[in-house]
């Protein structure tokens, strides 16, 4: 698969310049290629291309904002995926002065790629003004545009710019957000749970308190208020357990949790198994495990997963899984003991070790719950 920095080149930005020289003559695609793949090209993100890309644009596009933005929301009509955020960014560098104007570009914009990341730079500009603007967006027809609102205005929206106003105070996104929680389209309740969910990592009293006033009035809802409170749930929040039906169950506990693979190679996976015991009725249950993983101090630190989300009845239940040790981004790796931990709506139900080796693993298959 190709870097994602790689759907900027040479033959993309040709084809953006000639469907600008239709609409403007004067307009050089070659010339504009040539400028936007100028140093740093070579080595820059995505991002930075993106940006290099917008910035090319000013440089051939008439200096009249309304006219050069008019052109580029009838060029982008031709074309459709996330490299195209090039056009928005174009209005987010050329538009602050002309703000009506630039607003209305990036609601057209958005249908085409998405006008999330642009956005912020005019909420930051006059947050007051930008959200009046977000919130008629909220009600229209179209779900890009409502969906523009929702994830243009998260406050720690991943690759875009922070904004502080709404860390500190959510009360004017969750206005925003209240009334799309049960909204038509999954692609807006998506980013409406994401939004809170971000929310709920500075607030998340006030999340719980949206959850308590809308659980149970329907499906949508339900939906969109458990996917938002899933860095609740996983960090084990007692009062997001409880709401999600999560409470503590004295009469269930696990038993025999064993490692079955005692020395781990990287690239390679723990195994193990244990018992589910319910000695009552039948009960919701969350089972995760916790991984404590060891880090360059020596010292260890845990990251949770969850095992299962549903109703175990009266009984014992056997559990066997496998969690794979591979390389990702986010984790470097130490060799060493780590330790295993299981929890039964968010409570520790036990803990064993075992040893990472940093040796290469041969390849294994994966193993399931019974």
């Amino acid at each position: 698969m190709l870097p994602l920095r790689d759907l900027y080149n040479e033959r993309m930005l040709l084809d953006v310049g000639e469907a600008l020289r239709e609409l403007h003559p004067a307009f050089d695609p070659q010339g504009f290629a040539a400028s936007a793949m100028e140093e740093p090209w070579e080595k820059a993100s995505f991002k930075e291309r993106t940006r290099l890309a917008a910035l090319a644009l000013g440089r051939f596009l008439p200096p009249s904002f309304p006219e050069a933005a008019a052109l580029v929301c009838e060029a982008a009509e031709r074309f459709r995926g996330l490299e195209y955020i090039l056009f928005p960014d174009f209005v987010e560098l050329f538009g602050l002065e002309h703000r009506e104007t630039a607003m209305d570009a990036l609601a057209r914009l958005t249908r085409r790629s998405t006008s999330e990341f642009a956005v912020r730079a005019f909420l930051l500009a006059d947050p007051a003004w930008a959200m009046e603007r977000l919130g008629r967006w909220s009600r229209d027809p179209d779900e890009h545009v409502r969906r523009l609102a929702t994830e243009g205005s998260r406050p720690r929206l991943p690759w875009g710019q922070r904004l502080p106003m709404f860390v500190r105070d959510p009360g004017p996104t969750l206005a925003l957000l209240e009334p799309l929680l049960a909204d038509e389209s999954e692609y807006v309740r998506r980013s409406v749970a994401n939004h809170l969910n971000d929310i709920a990592k500075d607030h998340p009293e006030r999340v719980l308190e949206l959850a308590e006033r809308h659980l149970g009035r329907d499906a949508a809802s339900d939906w969109t208020l458990r996917h938002a409170s899933r860095t609740l749930l996983k960090q084990g929040h007692p009062q997001a357990l409880r709401r999600f039906g999560f409470a503590p169950a004295a009469q269930v506990s696990a038993h025999g949790l064993q490692v079955l693979t005692p020395v781990v190679p990287f690239g390679g996976r723990l195994e193990f198994a244990f018992e589910i015991r319910n000695e009552g009725e039948p009960v919701q249950l969350r089972l995760e495990y916790e991984i404590g993983f060891v880090k360059a101090s020596g010292r260890r630190a845990g990251k949770r997963f969850k095992l299962s989300e549903r109703v175990y009845p009266h009984g014992s239940t056997p559990v066997v899984r496998s969690h794979a040790i591979k390389p990702i981004t986010t984790r470097k790796y130490y060799p060493g003991l780590q330790s295993i931990t299981l929890l039964i709506n968010g409570e520790p139900q036990g803990e064993l070790g075992f040893e990472l080796t940093m040796e290469p693993a041969a390849a294994g298959g994966e193993a399931a719950e019974g």
